[in-house]
């Protein structure tokens, strides 16, 4: 049988329908009346139990998978105000899910239990570890140092924080037949298949590197023994940066994020600057740790759809020429911000490099979680911004 995948979408206002909808058309895709398992992205204008129900009403059983977002990704295009569901039929594709919850109280430990959940199968030849979590809870960072503490180090994990519309109140994960928040869900994807991953972001560093004296968790209150605020009223004057400090999600912080150097990593971790204090002191959208070097970082529209085609090429390659079956993105909202009505040009970048017909599931997310590049450990993981990640699956290479 190999791999059958098809991918559905409804814009349907009812929650219900919207989910049958969706699933209907993946089965029809996939020329299955059956499908699992079933990831699922979706907008937070959907009553979300309501949503499952309509789903499972057309695969009954099946395992369901995913979250919300803050826009949805299919093989379309990219849509708001949508639910978009990928199915799989496969005898070669083996899967086991996990669940982790309290992520506000203890992040470390919900990505340990998550991890914990997906080893409890014992499947053989483990590929990738796919994680969705809550966007607006909990230390993600922390999160995948748990699941890294049950994977390994190098086990590959990817994934995304959970969107809502860029309301920035509560997010949902979908587990089976239940939604959660404040929690992470996640599949190990196993069996005679092939996985191909790209990371990459566009963004290149400006300037000169600054250290961070003094921080905790996504708060940065010192760069070079000054107030943090300090970097972008050197760069670009006092009205820019009071815009940091009167709204939250200012276009200055988005154009020119923080670039953190990893030791052994040739690419810097985007840290996406939320807001200013009062103090002067930035809080970020992920953790920066004290005794970082940081540098201010500068992209268009042109790198930032250069980065999703170097993404795509990379996990294109890892496949070592074995035929992609499906293709999953987690992609920055700061990207489709950046990019705005010209979005759809990055789904468009992707489609030419991994096939038109290719099918695709993805969204718009609060975080994302990834590889990058380095040598000495190949597959460790980092929480990143602003960035976008390629998962190609395909069937088993025949290639030695």
């Amino acid at each position: 049988m190999s791999i059958r995948v098809g991918v559905g979408t409804s814009e349907n206002s009812d929650a219900f329908l919207a989910g049958r909808e969706a699933t209907r058309s993946a089965c029809q895709k996939a020329q299955a009346a059956f499908l699992t398992p079933l990831i699922v992205f979706a907008s937070v204008k959907f009553e979300q139990n309501k949503l499952l129900q309509g789903i499972k009403s057309i695969c009954q059983g099946a395992t369901i998978i995913g979250c919300s977002s803050a826009g949805e990704i299919s093989t379309a295009g990219c849509t708001k105000n949508s639910v978009a569901v990928m199915g799989f039929r496969s005898d070669v594709l083996h899967v086991s899910t996990g669940l982790g919850s309290g992520l506000s109280q203890d992040a470390r430990s919900a990505g340990q239990k998550c991890a914990q959940g997906v080893l409890r199968a014992k499947l053989p030849k483990r590929h990738v570890f796919v994680m969705f979590s809550d966007g607006l809870s909990g230390n993600i960072t922390e999160m995948i140092k748990g699941a890294q503490e049950i994977l390994g180090t190098s086990f590959p994990i990817v994934g995304g924080c959970a969107g809502d519309d860029y309301l920035f109140q509560k997010t949902y994960q979908y587990y089976h037949d239940k939604v959660f928040s404040d929690a992470v869900v996640g599949i190990l994807l196993a069996g005679d298949i092939s996985i191909g991953i790209g990371t990459r972001h566009g963004w290149n560093a400006i300037g000169k590197v600054h250290e961070v004296s003094q921080s905790h968790g996504n708060t940065i209150e010192m760069l070079d023994a000054k107030p943090a605020l300090n970097i972008y009223q050197d760069y670009f004057g006092e009205e820019e940066a009071e815009n940091l400090r009167s709204s939250s999600w200012a276009k200055i912080g988005t154009i020119y994020p923080l670039g953190m150097s990893i030791p052994d990593e040739e690419e810097y971790l985007i840290r996406y600057p939320i807001k200013a204090t009062s103090s002067g002191a930035l809080v970020c959208a992920a953790e920066v740790p004290q005794g970082s070097q940081v540098r201010l970082m500068i992209a268009d529209k042109e790198g930032v759809l250069n980065a999703a085609k170097e993404a795509a090429l990379k996990a294109k390659a890892a496949l070592n020429g074995a035929r992609i079956s499906a293709v999953i993105l987690f992609d920055s909202i700061a990207r489709k911000r950046i990019l705005g009505r010209h979005a759809i040009d990055e789904i468009k970048v992707i489609k030419k490099v991994l096939g038109t017909d290719c099918p695709i599931i993805g969204f718009y997310s609060y975080g994302e979680q990834a590889p990058l590049r380095a040598e000495r450990y190949i597959g460790k993981a980092y929480l990143h911004n602003e960035t976008i990640v390629v998962l190609c699956l395909g069937e088993a290479s025949k290639k030695g």
